[in-house]
């Protein structure tokens, strides 16, 4: 109290003097032209060329808050025509990502094999090694990374320091910081009849599976690289890598870091670039694990590839994710938080992102409103509707004076603008895009089943609002068109105070992760598995779970009963001959087990009435309690002194 009474008005002041010079200095900068330039750039959103086409570096500040993971269907290394060199789709057209030669492919696997089979990645002290070059990778290249990601993606530092670079600090340091427990074998219970050779025990013990091919989508490129990069070179992996040619800048600043030698042991990685001939020839190898990240229809290919050498698969597709805002739910908030995942995360180009939102009809209107507020409020229509040359009608001079970022390549921005047609109706928005800028605008529309941009996963700054009267209605909605055909979300969201209306909704729709309340943030928490289910994906991933994918447990049972006489249990009782005895000792002792197992239920029960019963007896006999005073090791001496002395 004392310490609060202190400090609070020191606080408070303080924040006071911070708030008044930001305000002056905001009333000065907002009036100069200069200023505000100079603010465009601070913020990322204007590119300032050097003398060598370089897009300015921006010095990174301190991570301060975390999330996002993220999983497109566009991210496919199997999408773009095959090429020596990859076609530029960002708006650096000087960028080239030179590819892996298709020879070079199946001898750099069977590298990476024989690297493997020295065990050199097994030790901790290498595993630790490979996770501490990777921290340094970040600490040395942040502001390389987050040009690069203006370059292929639009966005500016605020969203790497959000997006990306606190998710891939956060899981690197948790791995490292867990790594040794979770490395240690670990004793296990011994059954019946097993533990009949005593001495005897079983250990459990994680081992690496082997050589780990990875392949990451173009979206998030920091985490979707870093993050199963982690995971299986802390599991003592080999791993061979191949990253998206469409984020051209993010991809060929990670093959130079990563193959430089400087951050990872080139014995524990090999990266292979290239588009559909190279990821096919890559497919034919034989791999111990294997990891996708990114559409369905390539999901099925890596799938089916897998499969021929009963290789093990972990897939993170994507899915239409529905946003449920029911007449409980916190309408503003609902709003905000569902208008910031959508457009924020990425300008949609989550596979998280909330793709459609479910709202009843009494508070419909309520939503749109204050939906619109929300957007208005992100993104103001003036940051990029006549600015450039852009014009109020058409386009919107590429909307590098806002935040919203931009879409991976001019085909990907035209794919998203066709979903708007006529069979949906558009309430916000639906203009202001620039196509051959990769900007699309922030658009809100009303859809319904038979609509085109409901049939597939947007992927994109659009999102659509279905209505329905009720909130059986809604889960029927999804179910039908959805759920029934196994069509799950990668991420559900309800927005909700009444906790019947949650559950119900939860144990209605199957999804791969939930969010009450809010969006997105659920993929960030490290102690818990990201995954899908049914098309948005299989298996999972993120901390101890992606270690444990990553390895194999194996079991393994130590006997030290060297013992060959003839009424050793283990000798007498389950080698042959057999007779009626031997049949009868196995069920009683199979019988015993389950005796233990009950017994095992009860002793809980104990441990309460037994003390409850011996404070009763001292109650009622405060003798028992005297001699339980007395009893020490001089009285059990001379106690036992006198028995004998009685006895001789």
């Amino acid at each position: 109290i004392i310490m609060m009474k202190t400090c609070v008005p020191t606080l408070i002041s303080s924040a006071s003097l911070v708030v008044q010079g930001i305000r002056q200095a905001s009333s000065l900068s907002f009036s100069n032209p200069a200023a505000v330039a100079a603010r465009r750039v601070r913020r990322g959103r204007v590119l300032v060329p050097k003398q060598n086409n370089a897009i300015q570096q921006y010095p990174r500040r301190h991570p301060s808050s975390s999330f996002m993971s993220t999983f497109p269907e566009e991210a496919s290394p199997l999408n773009s025509s095959n090429k020596d060199e990859a076609p530029s789709t960002s708006s650096s057209s000087s960028l080239k990502l030179k590819y892996t030669p298709l020879q070079s492919i199946g001898p750099i696997v069977n590298e990476a094999r024989e690297t493997y089979s020295t065990h050199i990645t097994h030790p901790y002290e290498f595993r630790m090694a490979q996770l501490n070059g990777i921290e340094k990778l970040l600490d040395e290249n942040s502001s390389q990374l987050a040009s690069a990601i203006q370059t292929d993606l639009g966005q500016g530092p605020m969203y790497c320091e959000l997006f990306e670079f606190i998710h891939a600090y956060n899981h690197v340091r948790f791995t490292k910081s867990h790594l040794a427990q979770w490395m240690t074998t670990r004793r296990k219970p011994t059954p019946f009849p097993i533990n009949l050779s005593v001495p005897v025990h079983t250990e459990l013990s994680p081992n690496p599976r082997g050589v780990a091919l990875i392949i990451t989508p173009w979206n998030v490129p920091i985490q979707m690289v870093l993050k199963p990069l982690i995971d299986a070179l802390a599991a003592g992996n080999v791993v061979v890598i191949k990253m998206s040619e469409r984020s051209l800048a993010s991809t060929q600043l990670f093959t130079q870091l990563l193959t430089s030698g400087e951050y990872i042991d080139q014995n524990a990685i090999r990266v292979i670039n290239g588009a559909v001939s190279e990821s096919t020839e890559l497919l034919k190898q034989r791999f111990d694990v294997i990891m996708y990240t990114g559409g369905g229809s390539v999901g099925k290919i890596v799938a089916k590839a897998a499969a021929k050498h009963l290789t093990p698969v972990l897939l993170e597709l994507g899915g239409k994710n529905p946003a449920f805002v029911t007449k409980h739910a916190h309408i503003p908030s609902a709003a905000s938080r569902i208008a910031w995942g959508k457009f924020t995360g990425n300008t949609g180009q989550l596979c998280i992102c909330p793709d459609y939102v479910v709202v009843e009809e009494c508070v419909k209107e309520e939503f749109v409103s204050e939906l619109c507020k929300a957007v208005d409020q992100m993104y103001p229509v003036s940051t990029y509707s006549n600015y450039n040359g852009g014009d109020s009608d058409g386009g919107g001079g590429g909307g590098d004076n806002c935040e919203l970022g931009k879409m991976i390549s001019v085909q990907h921005a035209e794919r998203v603008v066709n979903l708007l047609d006529s069979t949906c109706n558009v309430i916000y928005g639906g203009k202001h895009h620039d196509i051959q800028e990769r900007f699309v605008a922030p658009t809100i529309v009303e859809a319904n089943a038979d609509s085109t941009i409901m049939k597939e996963e947007i992927f994109g700054p659009l999102l659509a609002i279905v209505t329905v009267p009720n909130l059986d209605a809604g889960i029927q909605f999804v179910n039908t068109h959805f759920t029934s055909k196994g069509e799950h979300p990668l991420a559900l969201y309800i927005f909700s105070k009444n906790d019947d209306e949650r559950n119900k909704i939860m144990k209605a729709v199957p999804s791969g992760t939930c969010a009450v309340n809010d969006v997105l943030k659920q993929a960030g928490n490290i102690q818990t598995p990201f995954g899908g289910v049914g098309a948005s994906g299989m298996g999972s991933y993120y901390g101890k779970f992606g270690f444990d994918f990553f390895s194999h447990y194996r079991g393994t049972l130590v006997e030290n009963n060297y013992s060959t006489w003839k009424w050793d249990p283990t000798v007498w009782l389950i080698h042959p001959p057999f007779d009626g005895k031997k049949l009868f000792a196995f069920r009683m002792m199979g019988k015993l087990t389950l005796v233990m197992d009950r017994l095992k239920r009860v002793v809980p029960v104990m441990k309460v009435v037994i003390p409850i019963a011996f404070a009763m007896a001292c109650i009622f006999n405060p003798s028992i309690l005297d001699a339980m005073l007395e009893l020490n090791l001089r009285t059990i001496l001379k106690w036992i002194s006198q028995m004998i002395m009685g006895s001789t």
